[in-house]
């Protein structure tokens, strides 16, 4: 049964997730070499130059040794030329219908069946109520996943709600993203979380996850094996994010949005992690550097910045080209820091909402699939600069609720009289605890469902966003926001049902 399976799962693949564009031609000009090209290209090519190397080898050897060698290298080399040539065919194929493809892309013969966002502005409230009455600035932090950003969308909606209806959503002062977290905060930073007035039942946030496919976000690119690293482009992807966040009245919202984002990204050359942000004066963090974005500038400047800030955080090796910008070469920020903390933190937020997406990383190894050994890789490496983060997290508040039991009059006296320059540091400190609310779905939850690559799954994607989004809705009317006791994260299972984490 494996056999009829992976064969059905490649007809699905070509002809059903990837765009027909590319498929249709890919086939034909596939069929085509198998049952006549291959056979025409060995009797002109591969037979004359098997010939040709036979007849030059014999005027460079002696007699004997010729006739000794001659026959079964000549063999060898006619056998060797066969493979390469009907690899080079399949090659050619490829890339001839990916051309195909990026010619009815360029052309716009396949159009964007995303409808243009409608940013809605929550109504103003003076001050906050419940229990954010207290809460001086939110922060919002949103980890990389791929396609498990379903997951985060829900959660999203129900945060969203939630603060609207405490009257607490101008107090959400920074949202930082990595990857797929960076696309899921422009629709919060654009007014697209809930849906407009008198129009459709789902904002364009939710609609967005509710249609994706594989051939609506990406395309196959040109492949020439030890020329290029990557074989898939992002250009659907991008018409989809000119058109949802394309027009005057989202980009205006964008530019004017009071909240500090930060979109990370990896420079593949040093190493070390960048950052987009409309913030004008960013903090000061060893071996992180900034792109400051002017959201008062020009309009379509602002704009082409925040979209290449979007992708270039996306970037998900290998399937992607690396992202440039100002000459230097990106990558997805999830290869340094898969969910970024640090920047609400710095920032001064008493509360941060943190949506991670790997509450475990535990699997059966797959001893037979490179790919799927590559994949498992990046899969364990989110996971744990997820966990990371969060034992980071851990000792911040650790610290901070230590430092608060030292009267501020004592602790500048130890400070300045200690010749132990850590101690010194930690005492001159101001930072106060952070209270945190956090959700994550179940790994059961995400194997079942919807998982990294999986970004044809738009009836998982649907799955994923409604029982993330009821459950959220039904822990934070209960949820301590203030004076925690430590730092817990409430994992979601299929069936909606909630554990929490302490130690995660």
């Amino acid at each position: 049964m494996k056999p009829v399976s992976t064969g059905l799962n490649f007809l699905a693949w070509l002809f059903i997730r990837l765009p027909l564009g590319f498929s249709l031609p890919f086939a034909l000009m596939s069929l085509w070499w198998v049952f006549g090209g291959f056979a025409w290209a060995n009797v002109r090519v591969a037979i004359p130059l098997a010939a040709g190397f036979n007849t030059g080898l014999a005027r460079l050897l002696p007699g004997r040794i010729s006739e000794a060698l001659t026959n079964d290298l000549s063999a060898f080399v006619h056998a060797a030329l066969v493979i390469a040539l009907f690899a080079i065919g399949f090659v050619v194929a490829y890339n001839l219908a990916a051309l195909t493809n990026w010619v009815l892309l360029v052309l716009n013969a396949k159009p964007t069946p995303l409808e243009p966002g409608v940013p809605v502005q929550p109504a103003a409230r003076a001050q906050a109520d419940g229990p954010f009455e207290n809460i001086r600035k939110i922060g919002i932090v949103l980890a990389g996943g791929g396609a498990k950003g379903a997951y985060q969308a829900g959660a999203m909606k129900a945060i969203y709600g939630f603060l609207e209806q405490h009257g607490a959503l101008h107090k959400v002062s920074v949202i930082s993203g990595t990857s797929i977290g960076s696309w899921n905060a422009l629709f919060w930073l654009a007014g697209l979380i809930k849906p407009a007035a008198g129009g459709s039942p789902r904002s364009a946030h939710e609609s967005w996850w509710r249609a994706i496919s594989a051939k609506s976000l990406t395309a196959p690119s040109w492949y020439v094996p030890l020329l290029r690293n990557c074989f898939l482009s992002a250009l659907p992807w991008e018409r989809g994010f000119d058109r949802i966040f394309g027009n005057e009245a989202v980009a205006s919202q964008l530019a004017s949005a009071p909240v500090h984002f930060y979109f990370t990204r990896s420079n593949v050359r040093s190493g070390q992690l960048e950052c987009a942000t409309n913030n004008p004066a960013p903090p000061s963090i060893p071996r992180v550097a900034y792109e400051v974005l002017d959201p008062k500038g020009k309009p379509k400047d602002f704009m082409q910045a925040v979209k290449a800030a979007v992708f270039a955080s996306m970037d998900l090796p290998p399937l992607f080209p690396y992202a440039r910008r100002d000459g230097k070469q990106f990558e997805d920020g999830g290869v340094i820091d898969n969910l970024p903390i640090t920047f609400p933190a710095i920032e001064g937020c008493d509360l941060v909402f943190i949506l991670p997406l790997n509450a475990s990383f535990e699997a059966i190894p797959n001893e037979h699939s490179i790919l799927a050994r590559f994949l498992r890789v990046m899969d364990v490496r989110q996971g744990a600069l997820e966990r990371g983060g969060f034992k980071l997290l851990y000792l911040y508040n650790e610290l901070a609720a230590l430092r608060s039991q030292v009267p501020a009059t004592v602790a500048a006296a130890a400070a300045a009289a200690s010749s132990f320059e850590p101690l010194a540091f930690a005492l001159r400190r101001r930072n106060s605890v952070i209270n945190v609310f956090a959700v994550c779905p179940l790994n059961s939850f995400v194997e079942e469902t919807i998982n990294t690559v999986e970004l044809w799954k738009n009836v998982e994607a649907g799955i994923a966003f409604d029982v993330m989004l009821q459950a959220t809705q039904q822990l934070l009317p209960d949820f301590p926001f203030e004076h925690q006791d430590g730092i817990r994260v409430a994992l979601v299972s299929r069936e909606g049902r909630v554990t929490w984490d302490a130690d995660f």
